[in-house]
């Protein structure tokens, strides 16, 4: 199974075509769930697990993964389906679960699953929004469907969401060390992002830097908009979009990802001007570089309330200077 995960950096690379590719899995339920390969470090057969007195009950143990002890989340009893059969490796056919180790916050988690499936390619416009119901019945832990060629439905899951549900951060901790800057009041942010969790932890900071703010769900819903702005202001005999002073977008997000995004707020005249800064939870130096080519003016670490606020003083600043240059 590692072999189905090649480096992080490599797999990038598809987010400039608009692609992505989804880890399928199986909780021993009807339901196929997918998780970006983007997230994911490593697949494995579940090792011996070390119980954790009095942890919370989603939390089934810690794992050893080459000297590093690594939370265990049971992905199961987490969405509320129930509660999983952790087993072990050398039971029974049918019996050895896997564990699937991801990355957030700069730290290594682990999620139990009673199988994994294969890894399968999509384009970012077939991945859609989920309806209602999907998210009321998995703890909003579904950010996004898609659909396999069979007609059968493919769960995304919210990471952050399982994670922070699990344990969640306090706003204290969370925004620590933000300061608001003059420059910033009264300023406008568009911004686009499919994880509630982190919607929700970028309104509360925009809010502290007294900001205001246009929200999207999906790139799709934020190209939208940014249109809307700019037809807005052709209308309004303007050159160029003045309701905003930046953009902060998500790299992975149903519909359009965050690359093709600003590719095409940099191909119109009336956005190129906007300063774009990619926000994601994935390290991969190829991120960067790939945000660089199509055009972003930063990359931001998913969630550090203190960089988000200093780069969007600093960047909003210079496009100020830049437009009084040009003036």
């Amino acid at each position: 199974m590692s072999t189905l995960i090649n480096e992080i950096d490599a797999r990038t690379r598809l987010a400039g075509a608009n692609q992505m590719e989804l880890l399928l899995f199986k909780l021993g339920t009807n339901e196929i769930f997918g998780i970006n390969v983007f997230k994911v470090r490593e697949v494995m057969k579940l090792p011996e697990l070390t119980q954790i007195p009095e942890a919370d009950s989603r939390i089934v143990g810690m794992a050893n993964i080459r000297g590093i002890m690594v939370p265990v989340v049971g992905l199961k009893r987490s969405l509320g389906l129930g509660t999983e059969n952790e087993g072990r490796v050398g039971g029974p056919p049918g019996t050895n679960p896997y564990l699937i180790v991801s990355e957030y916050n700069g730290s290594l988690q682990g999620f139990l699953v009673a199988g994994v499936d294969r890894i399968i390619r999509f384009s970012w416009s077939a991945i859609k929004t989920p309806p209602a119901i999907v998210r009321e019945n998995n703890k909003g832990a579904v950010t996004a469907v898609t659909m396999l060629e069979d007609g059968r439905m493919v769960l995304i899951l919210d990471v952050e969401k399982v994670l922070n549900d699990i344990c969640p951060r306090s706003d204290d901790e969370v925004f620590a060390g933000m300061v608001a800057a003059p420059a910033l009041k009264s300023k406008c942010m568009l911004f686009a992002d499919d994880s509630s969790v982190a919607r929700t932890q970028i309104r509360k900071a925009l809010e502290r830097l007294e900001m205001s703010y246009i929200m999207a769900t999906t790139g799709g819903e934020a190209w939208s908009k940014l249109q809307a702005l700019a037809d807005q202001a052709t209308a309004e005999g303007k050159e160029r979009v003045d309701q905003i002073q930046c953009i902060l977008s998500d790299i992975e997000m149903p519909e359009m990802d965050g690359f093709t995004l600003t590719k095409h707020i940099r191909a119109d005249p009336r956005l190129a001007h906007l300063p774009v800064m990619l926000h994601s939870s994935l390290t991969g130096a190829c991120n960067m570089e790939k945000g660089k080519a199509v055009g972003a003016t930063d990359y931001i670490t998913k969630f550090d309330a203190k960089m988000l606020g200093e780069k969007l003083a600093f960047h909003i600043e210079e496009s100020n200077q830049q437009a009084q240059k040009a003036a």
